[in-house]
């Protein structure tokens, strides 16, 4: 079956993944408003940040990036071309808006080593080359991860599953604030960038995409 018309505005007013990414949109403006812009990065790191949870973060920060897109659609094979087609699209456009957006719209804005040299920090990850100092705006990682999980949560009729898809963007999102990559306006930004990017799809798809809902790689049975 092909997604219909009136999954959008399903998604948008029935999904549990959109009422908490709702929630985070406004809980989210508060210490954007009200906070000098590296106060959550120096915060995370002066109570969070410990050395138990370092390789965590670090392994889970790498979940989302070229090889996350290329399991899903592995996977996705034996579920449907459709939905195949539509997460590498998420996963081009992700790559390509992050691309124009830090090389030629918004620009090189440091990251927060930069901004603050790591001195600035309590606690600083030991042999870990994960500090760099450029291109901060927006969190790639982020968006990636909003849009496809915010993807797949369209997919799901499952209320569990659509809230546990927004936990694993948010913590990915987070976990690029723990490791001082990217601020919180980075990871705002790229998150709703990545929600819109999955809209604009699906909305797409719905009035253009012709392909079935059947699976490349069908299952043999066997009759006993």
């Amino acid at each position: 079956m092909e997604i219909q018309q009136n999954s959008i505005k399903d998604f948008l007013t029935k999904n549990y993944f959109l009422y908490c990414f709702y929630v985070f949109l406004l809980l989210g403006l508060f210490p954007l408003l009200l906070c000098s812009k590296p106060y959550l990065n120096i915060w995370v790191n002066n109570h969070i940040a410990n050395y138990g949870l370092d390789p965590i973060m670090i392994y889970y920060s790498q979940i989302f990036e070229w090889w996350c897109i290329l399991i899903g659609a592995v996977y996705l094979l034996f579920v449907s071309r459709r939905k195949v087609l539509l997460l590498i699209i998420i996963g081009l456009l992700c790559g390509i808006v992050t691309m124009l957006l830090k090389d030629y719209i918004v620009g090189n804005i440091p990251r927060p080593t930069k901004l603050l040299p790591l001195q600035s920090y309590k606690h600083i990850l030991k042999d870990v080359d994960v500090y760099k100092e450029n291109y901060s705006f927006p969190s790639g990682h982020t968006m990636l991860a909003f849009s496809v999980m915010s993807l797949l949560a369209s997919f799901s009729k499952k209320k569990i599953w659509t809230i546990v898809f927004f936990v694993i963007a948010l913590t990915a999102g987070f976990s690029r604030i723990y490791l001082l990559q990217h601020f919180l306006v980075d990871v705002y930004v790229g998150a709703c960038i990545g929600v819109m990017l999955t809209l604009v799809v699906i909305y797409f798809s719905n009035k253009y995409l012709r392909v079935p809902d059947t699976p490349f790689i069908q299952k043999k049975v066997r009759n006993c």
